[in-house]
C-alpha cells in the first residue's frame, strides 16, 4: 500500500488503506468512498488528475467493484480541464503511473493497477467519461 509522507491527508489515507487491507470487513463501501474522497484537495485540473489517480489506484485494487465510482474523480477533473475525447482517458492514467516527476507519487500497488488493470477498462472509462461529460454539460444549461 502507499507510503506517503506528505501531505497529511495522504498520510492518513495510507493508514486507512492499510486498515482496509487488513480488515476489509470492518469498513463499509460508504466509509471507504468517503475516506478516498476526503483525501483529494483543490489544485489545478491536471495536477488534480495526477493526484487523483495516485489516490484512487490503491482503492480500485482493494475494492474493484467501486472502480466506476472512483474513476469519476480524475475523469471529472479531465473534463474540467477541457478534455473532450473519452478515448484519451486510459492513456492519461497510464501517463500518471510513469511520470518521472509526478505531482503525487503513485505507490507500487497503484502503478501495478494503472499499468496492468487500467488499460483493460477502456469501455468502462469511456462510459464514465460520457456520463460525467453529459452531467457537466447539463450543469452549464
Amino acid at each position: 500500500m502507499p507510503t506517503w509522507t506528505s501531505p497529511s491527508q495522504l498520510v492518513a489515507l495510507a493508514a486507512f488503506y492499510a486498515q482496509a487491507q487488513a480488515h476489509p470487513e470492518r469498513l463499509s463501501d460508504a466509509v471507504f468512498l468517503e475516506n478516498v474522497k476526503n483525501a483529494h484537495w483543490p489544485t489545478n485540473c491536471w495536477n488534480y488528475v495526477e493526484a487523483s489517480f495516485a489516490i484512487i489506484a490503491p482503492a480500485c485494487l482493494l475494492r474493484p467493484h467501486l472502480t466506476p465510482v472512483l474513476i469519476a474523480f480524475p475523469i471529472d477533473a479531465m473534463i474540467a480541464g477541457g478534455l473532450e475525447d473519452g478515448g484519451q482517458v486510459i492513456s492519461i492514467g497510464l501517463a500518471c503511473a510513469t511520470r518521472s516527476a509526478p505531482y503525487v507519487a503513485v505507490s507500487e500497488d497503484g502503478k501495478r493497477w494503472l499499468t496492468q488493470v487500467w488499460p483493460g477498462l477502456g469501455e468502462m472509462a469511456e462510459a464514465v467519461f460520457r456520463s460525467r461529460l453529459q452531467a457537466a454539460l447539463a450543469d452549464e444549461d
